[in-house]
């Protein structure tokens, strides 16, 4: 592998533009892969501990950005920035993954297979350690800073107050990038973080689409008709119910179905995160859907 690593000075031509700007910029930055620094890039960060609600907004929000165009950077960590960089790939986009250690040396070691699979795709792997050097600690915190500098803005889907998303976030502050958080449970750790970013100042989001206005990218056209392609036969059956009704209780539903309590929750929740349906408050949905 090591005979495809590019080693790149500040000074030079084709280093990343953005990155340059920012405080302690790395120099030189090691690259395998394909990076293109005129490309737009989308950080997309979160906790290593994810819930299913965590996991549910990756593959919501990253397949529809990385459609629309963005280059998906994250940290190739375990919890949400694996699921960040596979979701891209799925989506057919690209995504970059910086590395705390040398390019050589993959860590996690279990990621060495999607690390193939991004560079494969069109992708990168970057760092500004040189080979050979093992994943310390303290890389990891200062490496974020690269993820936040080589993008346009950064958006946390899930983290506690105290985690790498959020020193990520706050370099992202400082370094006068955009800064995009999704809002979480209030008796959820790992909403703390993100609802603290709110209140700082980031952007609530709730759609892919709320990102891409913000650079004036179009609305995905590969996949917008994914609302229309439901291949869930319990969600069906909750569409029928729901299909030409002003709105539906949830207690009515678990009436109608025959679904447990807590399995009619969590689809709910799922299709409310896809866009097939919408929760008015108070234990009320409505579908978005025309059947």
């Amino acid at each position: 592998m090591e005979e495809y690593i590019k080693e790149i000075r500040l000074e030079e031509e084709g280093y990343p533009v953005l990155l340059k700007g920012i405080k302690n910029p790395p120099n030189p930055l090691y690259i395998q892969g394909s990076f293109d620094p005129n490309e737009n890039h989308l950080a997309v960060v979160g906790t290593r501990h994810f819930s299913e609600y965590g996991k549910l907004v990756v593959s919501r929000f990253v397949k529809d950005l990385a459609q629309a165009g963005l280059v998906i950077v994250s940290g190739l960590a375990l919890g949400i920035d694996s699921l960040v960089h596979q979701a891209a790939l799925e989506a057919g986009g690209k995504t970059i993954a910086v590395l705390g250690s040398g390019l050589d040396v993959i860590y996690p070691y279990s990621n060495r297979s999607l690390v193939k699979k991004i560079i494969e795709k069109g992708g990168a792997i970057i760092s500004e350690h040189p080979l050979g050097t093992k994943p310390f600690k303290g890389n990891f915190p200062t490496r974020n800073r690269i993820i936040s500098g080589i993008s346009l803005g950064v958006l946390v889907i899930e983290c506690p107050e105290k985690s790498g998303a959020m020193i990520t976030a706050r370099y992202a502050f400082e370094q006068g990038r955009k800064v995009f958080a999704v809002p979480g449970d209030i008796f959820k750790k790992n909403s703390q973080g993100t609802n603290k970013l709110i209140k700082l100042g980031a952007r609530l989001v709730e759609k892919p689409q709320d990102i891409l206005e913000v650079f004036g990218l179009d609305e995905v056209k590969v996949g917008s008709n994914d609302r229309e392609v439901i291949t869930d036969e319990k969600e069906k059956l909750i569409l029928k119910y729901l299909s030409g009704q002003q709105s539906v209780h949830i207690d009515r539903l678990i009436e109608l179905t025959g679904l447990p309590a807590r399995e009619i929750g969590e689809i709910l929740t799922t299709m409310e995160i896809q866009g097939k349906v919408k929760s008015l408050g108070n234990g009320y949905y409505h579908s978005l859907l025309d059947l």
